[in-house]
């Protein structure tokens, strides 16, 4: 009996042993959890704090670096843009790394303008793609519309100087890409619509324009430029609708008005120009000389272009003195002293003008005048600063000569246009400028033949004959048939008087 009160006795004090044992144990695993805890909280405060104390130096260098590029100091800008890639990646800092090679790309853009472009794009272009990686559709769908805008403005600027087709065709890619996110529809990701971007949605289709509108300088020109419309309008009816933006209006109406003038030239010549006319006419209700000379003196310019190309479909003497008066308005503000370059370029359109108005009245007086607007050009665009300026505006005196011949001093005045037509031959070799020195070779032709009217017959035809056959050269029959025939014409004539 003993012997069994003894064994239960020892039965529980083991028992009791065992559960010290478990309770010790089960404090030691929450304690070790507690521990463990406390050390992961611990981590997870030291990374955050880590993470926050750099993305303060993140946030404090970017505003450094950003006002370093909006002061135009692109290269200090990409030094420190450069300067915080070295501690940011784009497995840790994703948002902040995309952030910085936008950044990096705009100031690369910004120095591109001012020196070595081509490099500087391309290193632009770099940076946007970069910025890409982590700025998809699906994650950041404004972001991502931002930087394919910015892609597409970097290709414009190299298509500049290399690869112009090629690179203007990923231009618009990027600006269409953009206008996936920027579209008048709402996008699935969250209402993303031209309502609540309507000055980015504007600029982008405008920039788009831009990038047809050069596009159609190297092919499909009319189907290009027919875009390039379709892109401006689109912005115009934002800038229309947004009516705190009236420069803005003003200068998709220009644009419009190049782009059909351009349009002209290849089809519907007359409805064409007649538009053209109109949404200048537009712009300057906003660009007026009071409060936006510099627009208006550009517009006007412009509207002279129109009417003198107008003058060639119908109302010739009407339309060139309308673009006389466009002219004589866009010379109010582009001074020689102001805008020389600007002012020269006026004068030589508007010596075309009399020139051309002086076929129709008031030849010799409207011939002075269109000598004195030549002459003005030429003190501006010297041969040593503007060559291919000065050859142009030399030929265009040439045929001025010409046309002053049928009036007075045959003799002289046709000199003097062989002697223009050679200034200008001195610049338009037939390596470089194959068409330009066709045109002074058959100008020349033309002038050589006259003055076989009036002296030396046998050496001016000898002249006038090689002339015709230089610009035959150029003049082939396979790509210029009217103007080879013409010229061919001229030569047969020339020899048989020989």
């Amino acid at each position: 009996m003993r012997k069994k009160t003894r064994t239960v006795r020892s039965r529980r004090k083991q028992d009791s042993e065992a559960s010290f044992v478990a309770k010790v144990i089960k404090i030691v695993v929450i304690v070790g959890s507690i521990a463990a805890i406390l050390a992961l909280a611990y981590t997870v405060y030291h990374d955050y704090s880590e993470r926050e104390n750099v993305k303060s130096q993140i946030d404090s260098a970017l505003q450094k670096a950003g006002s370093l590029r909006d002061s135009g100091s692109f290269e200090e800008a990409i030094e420190e843009y450069e300067d915080i890639l070295k501690i940011v990646t784009s497995k840790k800092f994703p948002e902040e790394y995309a952030n910085i090679q936008n950044d990096l790309g705009l100031a690369y853009m910004g120095l591109a303008k001012v020196g070595d472009k081509e490099s500087n794009s391309k290193k632009a272009i770099n940076a946007f793609q970069e910025a890409l990686k982590i700025r998809t559709v699906e994650s950041y769908p404004i972001d991502y519309a931002m930087t394919q805008s910015n892609l597409g403005n970097a290709y414009v600027l190299l298509a500049e100087v290399r690869n112009k087709e090629d690179n203007l065709k990923k231009a618009i890619n990027a600006f269409q890409e953009a206008l996936k996110i920027r579209t008048v529809e709402s996008y699935p990701l969250g209402r993303v619509t031209v309502e609540i971007y309507p000055l980015d949605y504007a600029k982008i289709q405008n920039n788009l324009g831009n990038a047809y509108l050069r596009l159609a300088e190297v092919r499909d020109e009319e189907k290009n430029l027919k875009k390039t419309i379709q892109a401006y309008q689109v912005a115009l009816n934002i800038y229309n609708v947004v009516e705190s933006y009236p420069l803005d209006y003003a200068k998709i109406q220009n644009n419009i008005g190049n782009a059909y003038t351009l349009l002209a030239e290849v089809s519907d010549g007359e409805s064409n120009l007649v538009k053209a006319i109109g949404v200048y006419q537009e712009a300057l209700k906003v660009r007026t000389v009071e409060s936006y000379p510099i627009g208006y003196a550009m517009t006007q310019h412009n509207l002279g272009n129109a009417y003198q190309n107008l003058a060639e479909e119908r109302d010739k003497e009407s339309n060139l003195k309308k673009a006389i008066n466009a002219y004589q308005e866009a010379l109010k503000v582009r001074t020689v002293e102001s805008y020389p370059i600007y002012y020269a370029t006026t004068q030589l359109s508007l010596g075309n003008a009399y020139r051309r108005l002086a076929e129709e009245r008031d030849k010799e007086n409207n011939l002075m005048k269109a000598f004195d607007a030549y002459q003005k050009a030429l003190k501006v665009r010297t041969v040593g600063s503007y060559p291919i300026d000065y050859a142009l505006l030399q030929n265009n005196l040439g045929i001025a000569y010409m046309r002053l011949a049928e009036v007075r001093n045959t003799g002289d005045s046709l000199k003097k246009a062989i002697n223009a037509h050679h200034e200008a031959l001195k610049i338009s070799i037939l390596e470089n400028y194959p068409v330009e020195y066709a045109k002074n070779q058959y100008n020349l032709g033309i002038a050589y033949a006259r003055l076989a009217e009036v002296r030396d017959k046998e050496a001016n035809l000898k002249k006038a004959i090689n002339a015709y056959q230089e610009a035959l050269k150029v003049y082939t029959e396979e790509k210029y048939p009217i103007r080879h025939q013409t010229i061919k014409s001229n030569l047969e004539e020339a020899e048989t008087q020989l």
